[in-house]
């Protein structure tokens, strides 16, 4: 049998044994368990006939896997995606590892559905593809996220400013601190990451580092808490021991393990992506001095709404399309149309069908009334659309 290598950061890392037998399977496994599993020792480890015996004394994340269900797994991997025959944290919504989009206000968007072993390739090209489209600030999403390769935890915690510590590795040799892997681009100061309760593994590695050191603002649920690391030890015959052999904290030495990483600003679930775009639009207008008007009713909001002006207005020749705008929480911009109805009301109608979700309307300066003068100052109101309310066409 081998001994454990070094690069034990990485999930995957693979370890080789000479096992010919069930038996010497048996021992292999024993001996795994006892030179390297982090976690309560089984007191009759060596008095164990199987291996099933011994997986069901050891904690819920390490497992035996037949020849078949590892190679699903590494072929899993190969296409970023979580195995199906192994229980994983969450399904993501996407089988690419890494996918972007630009939001109104140039915020940049950055989904990362698993770490997966070029994570740090795909995140500098997308980020800097976002950066060369005007973005100045910068939304990760590690939702759903349940984890993949710790090293590619460190390569994404090296895009951020001010960290200088990735985690604490405690194994049955010690505790180590871990250094992110340094990249010279860099993400902007204002990046917000998002997580929920399914975020687990190198996505709380990379919240509770960030975190710990103040390098960006977490936003969303309490993460789920899982702590540990978990290696592979394969066997020849194919199959493959997934065991836990350490935990990490965060650089200050905050616990994850059954605790998970508390978000700096917490919301409602399903809510993160749409509250710090919200927040981060709303920041903006007011230190343009744009004035917030109440948030429309949810029960009175259709697909085509009014706006009422409290002095007659000349709209039949506005640039609308610059001055007034429908934006997406969480997207972009909406196209709209407009007719004004009388002196003092404009109606409003999105060309496409809402989607259930947050809206926000910006009447920006510069409407004209009846004498010829503009509007100064600019509103902006928040607009809902529930899942029980009908939209018309």
């Amino acid at each position: 049998m081998k001994t454990l290598q070094t690069a034990i950061l990485t999930i995957l890392v693979l370890f080789l044994c000479t096992s010919h037998t069930q038996a010497d399977t048996l021992e292999d496994v024993q001996f795994f368990v006892d030179t390297y599993y982090y976690g309560d020792m089984p007191e009759n480890l060596y008095m164990m006939t199987s291996v099933d015996d011994i997986i069901q004394s050891l904690d819920e994340y390490s497992r035996y896997l037949t020849a078949e269900e590892y190679q699903l797994y590494l072929a899993s991997v190969a296409n970023n995606k979580p195995p199906a025959t192994i229980a994983s944290t969450t399904a993501p919504r996407t089988q690419q590892a890494v996918t972007s989009s630009m939001l109104y206000g140039n915020i940049g968007y950055l989904k990362i559905s698993i770490f997966s072993a070029d994570l740090d390739q795909k995140v500098q090209a997308h980020w800097l593809a976002l950066k060369k489209a005007g973005a100045t600030e910068l939304i990760i999403d590690l939702r759903y996220n349940g984890g993949g390769y710790v090293e590619s935890a460190e390569q994404l915690l090296g895009f951020f400013p001010g960290v200088t510590k990735a985690y604490h590795l405690t194994t049955r040799d010690g505790t180590k601190v871990i250094k992110p892997i340094t990249t010279s681009v860099k993400f902007p100061k204002q990046t917000y990451v998002l997580v929920n309760r399914y975020s687990a593994s190198a996505s709380e590695i990379v919240a509770v580092a960030l975190k710990d050191q103040q390098a960006a603002t977490i936003v969303g649920e309490t993460t789920k808490g899982k702590g540990s690391i978990q290696s592979f030890f394969t066997f020849e015959d194919g199959g493959a021991l997934k065991l836990t052999i350490g935990q990490f904290t965060g650089p200050k030495g905050t616990k994850v393990h059954k605790k998970g990483v508390k978000p700096t600003i917490s919301t409602a679930a399903n809510k993160e992506l749409i509250t710090i775009h919200q927040q981060r639009l709303e920041h903006l207008l007011t230190a343009q001095h744009y004035r917030k008007l109440a948030d429309l009713p949810t029960s009175t909001v259709d697909k085509t709404f009014s706006v009422h002006f409290t002095q007659a207005m000349n709209l039949s020749d506005v640039q609308t399309s610059n001055i007034i705008e429908l934006i997406e929480l969480g997207g972009a911009a909406v196209p709209i149309t407009f007719n004004q109805t009388t002196s003092h009301t404009l109606e409003i109608s999105p060309k496409n069908n809402l989607h259930p979700g947050a809206y926000m309307l910006i009447i920006h300066p510069g409407l004209p009334n009846i004498d010829g003068r503009t509007v100064k100052q600019g509103i902006v109101t928040i607009i809902t659309i529930a899942n029980d309310i009908p939209i018309t066409s």
